[in-house]
């Protein structure tokens, strides 16, 4: 019965109403493929903008980790730079307090000496700056200097016997960086 209802409807329809309904459907269609166009296109741009962001904060993260890791080498690079001006002063501060039997006019003096060179030391081992006097370790090449060698059956390895000047080094961690090499002599087992 309902058929005959839709029948009867669409027999009294008459032609323009058809075509009427024909252009209401079409243009139904051609909204909805059109929503579905620009739905597609905005969820594409949306993810190209979605990428982007990423890129864009990965490249932030990415500088900000480079600049503090500049910043952090240009400190330790001023520091060792510091640290190579203090070094002449310190080794004439040495001479002074290694004076051997002051007069005692002169152990005033001296005490005085040590105490400003015990001073430079604890400021630059604050900074991770250390002083190397290898008398008796084995050779490193990495942070002593041989100025003088001899050959003895005492040693049976490359061993330094006395410094001439001591050595720096910048430590951290595990790293270590020579800021100025210990001049040594070494002796070396015989040949």
């Amino acid at each position: 019965m309902a058929e005959d209802t839709n029948q009867t409807v669409e027999e009294n329809q008459s032609p323009a109403e058809e075509v009427s309904q024909t252009i209401s459907e079409e243009a139904i269609e051609n909204v909805t493929s059109g929503a579905e166009k620009e739905l597609q296109d905005a969820k594409k741009e949306i993810e190209t903008l979605k990428d982007s962001w990423l890129r864009e904060r990965a490249e932030f993260q990415n500088y900000k980790r480079r600049t503090a890791n500049d910043l952090l080498n240009a400190r330790k690079e001023s520091i060792k730079k510091f640290a190579e001006g203090l070094l002449g002063a310190l080794d004439n501060l040495e001479r002074v307090s290694n004076t051997p039997n002051p007069t005692p006019e002169v152990k005033a003096f001296v005490d005085g000496v040590n105490m400003v060179q015990k001073e430079f030391y604890s400021v630059l081992e604050r900074e991770g700056i250390k002083r190397l006097d290898p008398t008796g370790q084995p050779f490193d090449p990495m942070i002593m200097e041989a100025i003088a060698s001899e050959e003895s059956a005492d040693y049976t390895e490359e061993t330094v016997v006395e410094t001439y000047q001591p050595g720096y080094f910048h430590e951290e961690g595990e790293n270590k960086q020579s800021i100025r090499p210990a001049r040594v002599k070494v002796a070396k087992p015989l040949s």
